[in-house]
């Protein structure tokens, strides 16, 4: 709902009177109004600008410096930003006046388009295309757009031409729960957006790709790689991994230029990607909306444009398993640390009570000896963690350790992931017998089993995975105890280890 009645008067260019006829809406960062000129009959748009949704002094000046750098963009395929004001002396607080487009959106453009075939004509296409890298790189001479959407480029007759820049930036800080539930803008954000990486002008083209995309054949091009468009963790994975398509593949009459161009466009890399002025001359050239000629040459640079697209996607492909690989080690070794921080409780304990020696350990983050004093040893070792698919308790396992005493009792630690949510699981103690109709004997030098070894016992790291699936039941030749309260189990070895 709009927050000022129409007919509210403002302040415009050249000190002139406007007032509101029309509530636009409201975007990503504000309420839109049209409003005229009292005087000129001008028609413009006003952007209300929630500078108090931001979060410091600090911020809100800079949005206002970002604001008035757009001011000094004046370019045809640019919505020009024609007046600033802080709000100082405003009864509608801080806005900003900008060019008013009559033609609706890109995107509104291409959702009257798309049941046509194909969507839109190449040689319109292309027109499109130039006039959105034009503006793009004339934002990008003073800034960085931030956040190029078709809902961002504006249509006034036949030229389109980009808007909401210089305030894009501060979108996150004040809607970022809003944004980041299916805000659109995380369908075009670049790889290096995701991670927290220097943003620089191909931040930008990254996005204006993706729109080319849609330009030429009405969708997404990753769109069917993200299993919930309202996910923001979905659109992160496919923009960090998954590979755009060939254009050709969506629609045939696109040339090899511009196909080879959309994809170094999206490349994930930032370093492949091309200068704006690049992508202008292969646009505006012949071989853009006519075929190439020696059909032998064409042909080579189709295997070569081939071989390069199942490089990436091999490449893609090793960084997310890698990436995956990652964030379990990370949530494994936070599982590990804390349930050494909970043995640390009863050291401490200990410590503060026994007046003749104190406990010292030598923390690891996937082993911690406890030395104790007048008293045997307590080693705690986590194995590596693996996607067993063992199933045991109702859990799957995906982590172990060893818990015991020197020259004494041990068991395993096993970690549990009840649920595709459980990120951490949780932890239980095992331990390990040996089946009363087995003869120990003949156990030994087997599965780690050293002679005299105290039962109960834990595997080793080498038998863990492979002996712990028996655990789900049936005859073996060990047994297999389960113990819940891990901490408790910690103090039971203290104490006998004391003894």
């Amino acid at each position: 709902m709009p927050s000022i009645i129409l007919g509210t008067a403002f302040t415009g260019p050249n000190g002139e009177t406007f007032k509101t006829t029309d509530f636009l809406g409201q975007g990503a960062f504000g309420e839109v109004y049209r409003a005229v000129g009292e005087e000129s009959g001008t028609v413009v748009a006003v952007k209300l600008l929630p500078i108090g949704a931001l979060a410091s002094d600090d911020s809100r000046l800079a949005l206002l410096n970002e604001v008035r750098a757009a001011q000094q963009i004046k370019h045809p395929n640019v919505v020009q930003v024609l007046f600033v004001n802080d709000g100082s002396a405003s009864q509608i607080g801080p806005y900003v006046v900008m060019e008013y487009a009559s033609g609706g959106t890109l995107a509104k453009f291409l959702r009257a388009h798309e049941q046509s075939e194909p969507p839109i004509p190449l040689k319109r296409a292309i027109e499109i295309m130039v006039d959105i890298a034009q503006g793009a790189r004339a934002i990008n001479e003073k800034l960085i757009h931030r956040d190029i959407k078709p809902d961002n480029i504006l249509v006034e007759g036949s030229t389109f031409k980009i808007g909401d820049f210089g305030i894009s930036k501060f979108v996150d800080e004040s809607t970022r729960l809003h944004t980041f539930k299916g805000g659109q803008h995380v369908a075009y954000m670049a790889p290096e957006g995701w991670q927290n990486q220097q943003n620089t002008f191909k931040l930008d083209l990254y996005s204006v790709g993706l729109v080319f995309y849609q330009v030429l054949t009405a969708k997404h091009p990753l769109l069917n790689k993200v299993k919930d468009p309202n996910n923001f963790l979905d659109w992160e994975k496919a923009h960090l991994f998954q590979q755009c398509p060939d254009v050709r593949t969506l629609r045939q009459d696109i040339t090899l230029p511009v196909a080879q161009l959309l994809s170094r466009m999206v490349s994930k890399r930032p370093a492949d990607r091309p200068s704006w002025d690049e992508v202008l001359k292969i646009l505006s050239a012949p071989e853009a909306t006519g075929p190439t000629h020696n059909a032998i040459v064409v042909a080579a640079v189709e295997a070569a444009v081939a071989r390069k697209q199942e490089e990436e996607k091999k490449k893609s492909e090793l960084e997310e398993q890698q990436r995956e690989r990652e964030k379990q080690l990370g949530l494994y070794r936070y599982s590990c640390t804390t349930l050494v921080e909970e043995f640390q409780l009863f050291v401490e304990q200990f410590n503060e009570q026994f007046q003749h020696g104190k406990i010292t350990w030598d923390p690891d983050p996937y082993f911690t000896g406890y030395r104790i004093p007048q008293g045997r040893n307590i080693d705690v070792n986590f194995f590596e963690p693996i996607a067993s698919g063992i199933k045991v308790r109702g859990g799957e396992v995906i982590g172990g350790g060893w818990i015991g005493i020197s020259n004494g009792r041990s068991a395993n630690l096993v970690l549990l992931k009840q649920s595709p949510d459980d990120l951490y699981g949780h932890w239980v103690v095992c331990e390990i017998g040996i089946l009363a109709t087995v003869n120990p004997a003949k156990l030994i030098g087997s599965f780690g089993l050293t002679d005299g070894m105290p039962l109960p016992f834990g595997f080793k790291n080498a038998y863990f995975y492979e002996q712990i699936r028996y655990a789900t039941g049936g005859m073996h030749v060990f047994t297999y105890n389960f113990v819940d309260d891990v901490p408790n189990y910690f103090a039971i070895l203290l104490h006998e280890a004391c003894k």
